[in-house]
């Protein structure tokens, strides 16, 4: 565990090993986690700044690719939130 942030309705919960985006309410265990990105499957990290809102977009790496270079994955691999 390193950080906890409440952001609107979700928060974020940075530990050694994965970033966690939270639903805000009343949940038991893993429910309410609704994206992990461990740090392991990252390739990068952006943020940017659109009409007074803040997103974090965060790029995977590929799961399999054939030149053995990681390149970022599908829309699916880029979760913006």
């Amino acid at each position: 565990f390193i950080a906890v942030e409440n952001i609107d309705s979700y928060c974020v919960l940075i530990s050694s090993k994965a970033v966690y985006f939270l639903k805000s309410g009343d949940y038991t265990d893993r429910e309410a986690i609704f994206l992990e990105v461990k740090y392991d499957d990252l390739y990068h990290c952006l943020v940017s700044k659109d009409h007074g809102n803040v997103y974090i977009q965060l790029t995977k790496k590929a799961v399999n690719t054939s030149s053995g270079v990681a390149m970022p994955g599908p829309s699916q691999q880029r979760p913006m939130v």
